[in-house]
């Protein structure tokens, strides 16, 4: 009829497949350095975009001081 669910379910933790019954508690301090070094990466990723967001005003700002190279338009009649 229908299959027995098992008692002993397998989750996936890091990509791999753990027993419920069997997972470790995380080192504390693992967990802190690899915190840290998103924190750290995520930092370095805002400068850059502030950086760009700088340049792309500086780009836009100079487009506009410059007089405008497009032709005139005519009317035919």
């Amino acid at each position: 009829m229908f299959p027995v669910p098992s008692r002993d379910r397998r989750v996936l933790i890091d990509g791999r497949p753990r027993s419920r019954r069997s997972t470790a508690m995380k080192n504390p301090v693992e967990v802190l350095r690899r915190k840290e070094a998103e924190l750290e990466r995520l930092q370095e990723e805002v400068d850059a975009l502030r950086l760009v967001g700088k340049l792309l005003r500086a780009q836009t700002l100079a487009g506009k001081q410059e007089p405008e190279t497009r032709g005139k338009v005519l009317q035919m009649p």
